[in-house]
């Protein structure tokens, strides 16, 4: 057979009519089913759609619009074109006709040539139609799986940063604590042993007593530095007192160390949180008033936090000269504060502009259940 063959139902009343088009379209290679009337076609087309249709207007029982309707509102049938062979010529038949779902109107008598033109033609517009629909079904079905590997792939690196970021304060944790408790205590002792070995040998040379006030001094200054960087690293007063008092003592200390003015307003002396909340609560403080600090040139913040019902409210707001949110800039502790938020279920918004300040909303479920 020609590429160009198919499978076409004739709709005709008229049994000349009927062998004339089925000679015409078989000679053509094409294969011609018949149906003398409406509903022999329409059980014929609902059994084995064919790729076309050659439909007579004028048939008993049921007309060919009818016929066409029908075909269309059947979704097994929807697709498939309809051309209508009639010798009604008036322009209201052939409006009805396309009105009805029809795809082309020839009129009788018809040239055979032009017949199998148009059958042609249609034929192969419903094949190029259904490769398009095959290749946009195959392209949906790509898309979908790259959207769901990508969503599988979002979700793992948000696992993974998610135990990243637990794993990096566990280390943190248990470096602070070891500093504090063996290497803190072992320069305690030091010093108070320097501090022994002074009182005692302040009657030796000058030089001695001032070799050891130097070693007792520079033991003090390292219990000192050690004490901040335990501190930096995990404050014990979280752990030990809770969040409320590690707030203020660290919002304390940053105001005396860095000269700017810090306003602190808790709903709440003390929290019930559990610990990761807590801890992500704190680190978004401490982060927000070291960007204010190395970034923003602010001269006062404003620290809020407050409980609710569901959660723990976090805002730090600075009147330093903020930044243009829109304009794409992305840093690392940005980055970081919206993961540790993302990663317990929470909010984080971030408004700033230039010469404007910035302002940091979080809020945070207090359990690890309600952030399920």
């Amino acid at each position: 057979m020609p590429a160009s063959s198919g499978d076409v139902l004739i709709v005709e009343d008229t049994p000349a009519s009927l062998q004339l088009l089925s000679d015409l379209l078989t000679h053509a290679g094409y294969a011609a089913r018949r149906a003398r009337d409406g509903k022999i076609a329409l059980l014929s087309a609902q059994a084995e759609p064919p790729e076309l249709i050659l439909l007579d207007v004028r048939m008993p029982d049921i007309d060919g619009y009818e016929v066409c309707r029908r075909l269309k509102a059947d979704p097994r049938t929807h697709d498939v074109p309809v051309i209508f062979l009639s010798a009604l010529r008036d322009t209201e038949d052939k409006v009805l006709a396309f009105q009805v779902g029809a795809a082309d109107y020839i009129a009788k008598p018809y040239q055979p040539d032009e017949v199998l033109a148009r059958v042609r033609t249609h034929i192969e517009l419903g094949r190029l139609r259904a490769r398009l629909e095959e290749r946009v079904q195959e392209r949906t079905a790509q898309y979908v799986e790259a959207e769901r590997k990508l969503r599988d792939s979002q979700a793992q690196l948000q696992q993974l940063a998610g135990f990243l970021q637990t794993a990096r304060e566990e280390e943190r944790t248990r470096i602070a604590r070891e500093l504090h408790d063996e290497l803190g205590q072992a320069l305690t002792v030091l010093r108070i042993d320097l501090g022994w070995l002074r009182n005692k040998c302040s009657k030796l040379e000058a030089g001695i007593v001032d070799r050891l006030a130097a070693a007792y001094g520079l033991t003090e200054r390292t219990i000192d530095a050690l004490r901040r960087i335990s501190e930096d690293l995990r404050p014990a007063m979280l752990d030990d007192l809770g969040l409320a008092a590690a707030i203020e003592h660290h919002v304390t200390k940053f105001s005396a160390s860095t000269g700017i003015a810090c306003t602190l307003s808790m709903n709440r002396e003390e929290f019930e949180m559990d610990e990761k909340p807590a801890t992500a609560i704190f680190r978004l403080v401490q982060e927000a008033l070291t960007n204010a600090a190395r970034h923003a040139d602010a001269k006062s913040i404003t620290v809020r936090v407050e409980e609710t019902a569901a959660g723990v409210r976090l805002a730090v707001a600075d009147d330093g000269r903020g930044f243009a949110a829109s304009g794409g800039t992305r840093t690392f502790g940005l980055l970081g504060m919206r993961e540790r938020v993302k990663m317990l279920g929470g909010e984080l918004d971030i408004e700033s502009a230039p010469g404007a300040g910035t302002r940091v909303e979080a809020w945070l479920p207090r359990t690890a259940e309600a952030a399920r």
